[in-house]
């Protein structure tokens, strides 16, 4: 099941929000993503089983992302839209479109398909 996250952070600084927010742009996850000053906002849609994913930068905020906080919150049932699906990707890279590289997550194979948005996502 689809679930959307609403992820808050707080940068050092807003050129780091910026950064962040850049980053993740082309996420097949992301709905809306921006900095605001010295604070980022990003509204995602992911499968409940990839909830790690964001609860890492949750649990995190420095080593993950550079933020100094962050707090994440998760719905199944948002008022609109009433589904959501992830973004479709033309053209996998590689890399996925935040940089990481999937080969190096140790979440690969069991855990995690990878990224909708790398050539290593591998589709149920």
């Amino acid at each position: 099941m689809t679930k959307c996250f609403l992820l808050l952070g707080q940068a050092p600084g807003p050129d780091v929000a910026d950064r962040i927010a850049h980053m993740f742009a082309s996420c097949p996850y992301v709905y809306f993503f921006s900095a605001f000053g010295n604070f980022v906002v990003g509204i995602f849609a992911l499968p409940e089983e990839r909830r790690w994913w964001l609860r890492g930068i949750a649990d995190d905020p420095e080593g993950s992302l550079g933020l100094v906080q962050a707090a994440v919150y998760e719905t199944d049932h948002p008022a609109y839209p009433p589904h959501v699906d992830p973004r479709s990707v033309e053209d996998a890279a590689e890399l996925s479109p935040c940089g990481a590289d999937c080969r190096l997550c140790p979440r690969l194979g069991d855990d995690c398909a990878g990224c909708p948005g790398s050539s290593r996502f591998r589709r149920s």
